[in-house]
């Protein structure tokens, strides 16, 4: 019984638990995201006493299914760590240990389930209990004493979640015990042992100072004197004898003094969470020790610690003397070996609500109400005496309750108290029952004391009380009327009531609430919008609306990037660096530049490219500047447009608009001159009306700018501003002068001309010379037209250099750079010809446009692949009927699948078979190619192995031989297995070629379109140095392989592209 009540001021917090308790097998599982320590805290509803009854089904059930042990655990842990719980200190429990993979799944899902719910409620609606899981640290903030005080809630709504008083002291309190103590004087009975350090000061005939310490014997030194037993000796009685010995040592004076002092061995036993053996300073006390030992447990006694000393006991100190008093006169200094021992409590008592210290307290003495009230430092102002609650246990029999009605506090003493009652003191519940509320268009809203007699009049004095644009028409009062305590709405007309109207002048009752309206709150507020030119330096009263602005210009900019770099895949650079310019400048000013939109759409719609041009247009309506401003009294349109801030530069001032709706929704014109406006003329000044919006163009949209086009090789490529006048020598100018690379020679200016009488353009060119132009010759140097393009050329293979790597059996090997059009033959020469071990039948030779050539082949055949199989495959699921046939046909899915992953996986090398003789004999041959850029040759030297792979029972290398076939190979490989392929055998040749084996020496050239059996007049054998033979399975055995077309062929074909035999199984 004495536990019960521990247990339940922590049932609150064990509930709050159970959902992470429950979920813990799921956070056990997360071993790549280690927890930190988590504090958890009960929401409101928990923390008001909250039972299982209130919880939800699937958290009770779920929280009943946990063990004895595992809730033994959870309430252990809290204990130790002050209310946080650690993942890893859970999952080291042995409660938690059997946990199997079918409750970690299972927690897991109740974890994601409860996440998914928790997503679709709003925070502020939940009823239902939880847990808040807080990182420490991140502690919601805690009503204040003082508002605690005077808060008067819902009756019986308070906290249980009560912990033992002094837990706070050693949970939170800075545990540092001092073993070298120098801050303060020693005392007079501090006894001396082992280990002490005795300082002397040694003066007069003698100077001299010596620190000694005490030895294992209760020795000290002292020179010239001799040795000195202390040990035991009070620092007084050690002083005196020193003081006497130093005598001996005439006209010398001794000054003695104590320097670090010894540590001591004490035992803190009983019920404390680190119960155990300590060293500590020698000036440490019982409550020392007790912080080091981490404090009393759950059910070890506060009031009754007990200090032993050689069996005996010497004293009993009380903690609350401590926690509540300051005294500290019974917590007297440890000694070597004494024993700090903490008994089992006797009487636990409970006090919750408004007391100022609401706690679990020990009794000791009195056992009565009164004494406890005063442990709990009294009842605050809000308390609710008239019912105080004990909830107590009948010893093994039942749990009951008793209300005492005691207001001030006379019957406390007679109530007497039994182990594990808990004590509620309930908060009174009627709040500012002598006031009137005054809510809305006021200058003083708030409470006001009700008096006899109060009225309207009282509380709404004058005009002078309300805030501007006050409806006048309607007020109200809201009433609560008895007995049910209903609403009850009494309107009144405000205006009335100013004007001392005395049925508008109603008595006021006690919590009577007053509201006064704006005039707009019931309608919308009559506005004018101006949009366009302005500069936009106008108050949005909607943040929203300022928001939505950033988020627009975003979009603007991202959508601009994105035309950007669309236009630069296109090759259209031009176009891209103005829609680069656009941006930038939108950037920068919040707009989008009118002009240069417009010369940009134009280009976009005579490329034939409406799309673009709509999507220009839509980022410039989004970035139209808009205000809004309240409608005043006689404003005009020169007022509004002051109001947003002035017109811009690109203003068009001839012509504005009014767009005004009628109250039938009918939607009228108006046109205006904005210059006169200005200047105030009231034929165009008009008077604004309510929902008028005000447009002003931009004077682009009258007048078309002009430019002209430089594009090529110059510094900077672009649309520039055209002025009249303006030649090719001043557009290069502009567009940053040319580059070196610029073809000076000629140059093409492009121009649209439209014929006369016709309706459509054409194109005309004409050719300058460049480096005459910049000159000035007046014949090169023409004057260019609108929307002129001038084409500066690049020189041909500019910066174009080649370079070819070539490797292996090279007199000199290297990276060599080659001309256009250089040969083989050529590069073989430069490198000084092939060494004495060239094995020129396994030249390797590499390009980059013949790899990305394989590479896309071999993405085509794994994609034909793909679909042939895997499509066939689905519909043959589908359509079996067994259980066993289904799971066949999932095993041949699942087959197919890691064929074609194989096969996606393959990367072609590149590879060209050539064949390479003497220089002399490769010039002007077929194999004497032009090179490429990035191309790579490689000769090794001769590899007297030949490899022996697929369908054969030892696969492996062996040594060439000129005196066996193929046959002898794989006879030596111990022959064929059980489903090769005899027929399909291939060899991938030294040079990188394929070819069947078995045929004649003689054999069909489709390239050449001839029989051949030699090259450059050697004989080609079936087998070389070098040589790779392949034995392919039986396809035909495995069904689904039937499927496929060629499929013998396809695997010699991707075994030349990328050196890589595919393995079906």
């Amino acid at each position: 019984m004495r536990k019960g009540l521990i247990s339940l001021g922590l049932t609150t917090l064990f509930i709050s638990v159970m959902t992470f308790t429950v979920i813990a097998p799921e956070i056990f599982a997360q071993g790549s995201t280690p927890m930190t320590n988590i504090t958890i805290q009960p929401i409101p509803g928990l923390a008001q006493g909250q039972n299982m009854q209130q919880m939800s089904s699937q958290q009770a059930e779920a929280y009943q299914r946990l063990s004895p042990a595992q809730k033994e655990a959870i309430q252990t842990e809290l204990v130790k760590s002050g209310g946080r719980l650690n993942a890893e200190a859970l999952k080291s429990n042995p409660a938690f240990k059997k946990l199997t993979p079918e409750e970690v799944a299972k927690g897991k899902q109740l974890l994601e389930q409860k996440e998914k719910n928790d997503s679709r409620k709003d925070l502020n609606k939940r009823t239902s209990p939880g847990v808040d899981l807080k990182i420490s640290g991140e502690m919601s903030r805690e009503k204040t004493f003082f508002e605690r005080s005077r808060s008067a809630g819902k009756y019986q709504d308070i906290a249980i979640d009560l912990k033992p008083f002094g837990f706070d002291f050693f949970s939170e309190a800075a545990v540092r015990v001092v073993s070298d103590r120098k801050d303060g004087p020693v005392p007079l009975k501090y006894r001396i042992g082992p280990g002490d350090e005795v300082k002397l000061l040694l003066w007069g005939r003698i100077n001299a100072q010596h620190d000694l310490t005490v030895d294992r014997d209760g020795k000290i030194t002292i020179p010239q004197i001799g040795p000195l037993f202390v040990a035991g000796m009070t620092f007084e009685e050690m002083s005196k004898q020193i003081i006497k010995q130093s005598e001996q040592v005439v006209g010398t004076n001794v000054d003695i003094s104590m320097g670090s002092l010894k540590t001591i061995p004490v035992f803190v036993l009983g019920d404390v969470r680190r119960p155990g053996s300590y060293t500590i300073g020698s000036f440490a006390t019982i409550t020392d020790a007790l912080l080091l030992a981490g404090g009393p447990t759950e059910i070890g006694s506060m009031r009754h610690v007990q200090l032993k000393r050689k069996g005996q006991l010497i004293t009993t100190f009380d903690l609350y003397d401590l926690l509540l008093k300051g005294d500290k006169s019974k917590d007297v200094t440890l000694m070597a070996g004494d024993v700090v021992f903490v008994p089992v409590t006797e009487l636990m008592v409970g006090i919750a609500g408004n007391v100022r210290r609401p706690a679990i307290y020990e009794l000791r003495g009195r056992h009565d109400l009164e004494s406890i009230i005063e442990l709990a430092g009294g009842i605050v102002p809000a308390a609710y005496t008239q019912q105080i609650q004990v909830e107590r246990i009948i010893k093994s029999e039942r749990q009951v309750i008793l209300d005492i009605n005691d207001k001030n506090l006379e019957k406390a003493a007679a109530v007497k108290l039994q182990d594990a009652d808990l004590i509620k003191i309930f908060s009174i519940v009627d709040t500012n029952v002598n006031v009137v509320t005054l809510h809305g268009n006021v200058k003083r809203p708030g409470k006001y004391e009700i008096k006899a007699g109060m009225r309207l009049s009282d509380l709404i004095k004058d005009a002078g009380e309300l805030l501007p644009e006050t409806n006048l028409e309607y007020a109200l009062v809201k009433r609560l009327k008895p007995p049910q305590m209903t609403s009850e709405l009494i309107p009144f007309n405000l205006k009335k009531l100013l004007q001392k109207d005395p049925a508008s002048n109603i008595e006021l009752q006690p919590q009577d609430q007053v509201y006064v309206f704006n005039q707009w709150q019931f309608k919308d507020k009559p506005a004018v919008l101006i949009e366009g030119e302005i500069r936009g330096d106008c108050q949005v009263a909607q943040d929203m609306i300022m928001d939505q602005k950033k988020v627009d210009a975003e979009l603007v900019l991202q959508d601009l990037k994105s035309m950007e770099d669309d236009l630069r895949k296109q090759g259209l650079y031009n176009l891209a660096n103005a829609a680069k310019a656009i941006g930038e400048e939108t950037q920068n000013n919040g707009r989008t530049p009118a002009e240069s939109v417009r010369i940009l759409k134009g280009e976009l719609a005579r490329m034939g490219r409406p799309d673009l041009v709509d999507r220009l247009q839509s980022m410039e309506n989004r970035l139209r500047i808009t205000c809004s401003f309240g409608l005043v009294g006689n404003m005009r349109v020169k007022d509004v447009i002051l109001s947003a801030g002035g017109l811009t530069n690109d203003s068009y001032l001839e012509k504005g608009e009014i767009i005004r709706t009628s109250p039938g929704r009918v939607y009228q014109t108006l046109y205006f001159n904005i210059a006169r406006a200005m200047e105030g003329d009231p034929e165009h000044n008009l008077v604004m009306q309510g929902e008028d919006r005000i447009v002003i163009h931009s004077i682009w949209e009258q007048v078309y700018k002009k430019s002209a086009v430089i594009d090529g090789e110059v510094a900077k490529p672009g649309s520039y501003q055209y002025t009249e006048g303006m030649t090719v020598r001043d557009l290069v100018f502009k567009g940053g002068n040319i580059l070196e690379s610029a073809y000076e020679d000629e140059a093409e200016i492009s121009s649209i001309v439209i014929e006369k009488g016709q309706k459509t353009a054409r194109t005309d060119r004409r050719v300058i010379n460049l480096r005459k132009a910049l000159e000035g010759d007046p014949v090169s140097n023409v004057v260019l037209q609108p929307y002129d393009r001038l084409l500066v050329k690049r020189i041909p293979d500019w910066g174009a250099m080649k370079f070819v790597t070539i490797s292996g059996e090279f007199r000199f090997p290297g990276r060599y750079a080659v001309h256009k059009g250089e040969k083989l033959s050529s590069l073989i020469e430069r490198a000084g010809g092939y060494t004495p071990n060239a094995y020129l039948r396994g030249s390797m030779f590499i390009r980059q446009s013949v790899k990305e050539l394989q590479q896309q082949n071999l993405e085509d055949i794994a994609k034909r692949m793909e679909r042939e199989l895997l499509v066939s495959g689905s519909q043959a699921v589908s359509k079996a009927l067994s259980a066993e046939e289904i799971k066949a046909k999932e095993v041949e899915m699942a087959q197919k699948q890691k064929f074609i992953e194989a096969l996606k996986a393959l990367k072609a090398q590149g590879r060209m078979t050539i064949q390479l003789a003497n220089v002399r004999l490769l010039k002007g041959s077929e194999y004497d190619i032009e090179l490429e850029d990035g191309d790579r040759l490689h000769i090794p030297q001769r590899n007297n192995v030949v490899t022996v792979m697929g369908a054969v029972f030892s696969q492996a290398s062996y040594i060439y031989s000129d005196q066996w076939n193929y046959q002898d190979y794989i006879g030596m490989a111990g022959g064929y297995s059980r489903y090769a392929d005899e027929a399909s055998t291939f060899v991938i040749k030294v040079d990188g070629s394929a070819r069947k084996l078995g045929r004649g020496f003689l054999e069909w050239n489709g390239t050449r379109s001839r029989w051949e059996f030699t090259a450059f007049g050697e004989k080609v054998k079936d087998i070389e140095p070098g040589d790779v033979i392949i034995v392919p399975e039986q396809f035909e055995r495995i069904a689904w392989l039937r499927e496929l077309r060629d499929f013998t062929q396809i695997l010699m074909n991707t075994a030349v592209v990328t050196a890589v035999v595919l393995k079906l199984f």
